[in-house]
């Protein structure tokens, strides 16, 4: 199997992801902070969290960075607050 070369893929469209989000009846994410969770793909396991009570733009885009530098995590946006 041939692998994907990550490192040149478009950071994600926040604004599609916001459109997305108030679409289905959630709360507009830029009004929130979030904390990242990383997690072991195979085991589920919980390894940590590489980044707290960030905005949303920030909180996508270092995740996607991470996403591509770690694959055998996944990651989780967990919302912690709203915007000060």
């Amino acid at each position: 199997m041939q692998r994907l070369n990550q490192s040149h893929l478009p950071l994600p469209d926040l604004q599609s992801i916001c459109d997305e989000a108030l679409s289905a009846g959630a709360l507009d994410p830029r009004n929130l902070r979030f904390r990242v969770m990383e997690y072991d793909k195979a085991s589920g396991e919980l390894l940590g969290v590489p980044m707290q009570d960030i905005g949303f733009r920030e909180a996508v885009e270092k995740t996607a960075h991470l996403i591509q530098k770690r694959s055998a995590c996944m990651f989780c946006l967990h919302p912690v607050g709203f915007v000060q």
